[in-house]
């Protein structure tokens, strides 16, 4: 029995994650007419891919926490199995106990024990293919929205190629960096190029995904801390958009002031340094 309070809790929270399925998106039949906004749909459609990948991701680690319960209930049920075939014949049973409704009583809560595992077993298994369904959905939605992305891209492209500010455009797409910071980080990076999530990204190692403003709830499941104090090598969260800012801090200065490194404050793709004081910025915190 106790795995009831467990599969309570799975349940709750399987409705949530079903209800959080990303819709799929798509690509404009015809790209904008200039570079800024054929810039403004990909930056759409790369925040969109970024809550795409967020979704998936809980949707992986729930089916995950499905299965676990499922085969600890199949655990439980096949050893309360065993202990019932071992169990002595009646006469034996009766004559230990010394009263025969003392032994029937014994073998009906054994028995209704094992009716209630099994209706939790069943629960469980359906708990998993809807979140089964769930991640699926997910898995679409992450593909449809990287393809949109994708051809919004080569949209954004073209129209940089016809734009006056060719040369400029040009080297954005070429990946051209500011000497101080040669843009490579040792890991992975799932996040779009040219954001403040992206150079972050390059600078702490990231597991999860979404928007900026996303990365103060999902950083919490990965195991890591968060506070309001800044601290060397933190990230700071903040809402100094519609999707959130992120950057990562450099120093903590002693009159109370930090100082922050940040991609796409002053411009997409650019790098620059601020400080900051306290109650200067929308602070939402610092992930540790």
């Amino acid at each position: 029995m106790k795995q009831i309070a467990a599969f309570v809790i799975a349940t709750v929270a399987a409705g949530l994650l079903v209800s959080t399925a990303v819709a799929p998106v798509t690509a404009a039949a015809a790209g904008p007419d200039s570079v800024a906004g054929a810039l403004a749909r990909l930056d759409q459609l790369n925040n969109q891919l970024d809550q795409a990948n967020a979704t998936l991701d809980a949707a992986n680690r729930k089916l995950a926490q499905d299965q676990q319960t499922e085969a600890s209930l199949n655990t439980e049920i096949s050893a309360l199995a065993r202990e019932q075939y071992q169990q002595p014949a009646l006469v034996v049973q009766l004559f230990e106990a010394g009263s025969l409704s003392q032994v029937l009583g014994d073998i009906s809560s054994q028995q209704l024990v094992a009716r209630k595992e099994s209706k939790l077993l069943l629960q469980a298994r359906e708990l998993r293919r809807q979140d089964q369904v769930a991640q699926r959905q997910a898995a679409d939605s992450v593909t449809s929205a990287k393809a949109a992305r994708d051809a919004a891209k080569q949209v954004a492209d073209q129209a940089i190629a016809d734009a006056a500010a060719r040369a400029r455009a040009l080297a954005i797409a070429q990946s051209a960096m500011p000497a101080a910071w040669n843009g490579a980080g040792p890991w992975p990076n799932h996040f779009s190029y040219g954001y403040c999530t992206w150079y972050v990204a390059n600078r702490r190692y990231v597991p999860w995904y979404g928007n900026a403003i996303d990365w103060w709830p999902n950083a919490r499941p990965y195991g890591y801390a968060e506070g309001q104090q800044p601290r060397v090598g933190a990230i700071m969260v903040t809402r100094e958009s519609g999707y959130g800012h992120v950057a990562y801090v450099e120093a903590v200065n002693g009159d109370g002031s930090w100082t922050v490194s940040e991609m796409n404050y002053t411009g997409w793709d650019q790098v620059d340094r601020r400080t900051i004081y306290p109650g200067q910025v929308p602070l939402v915190g610092f992930i540790y």
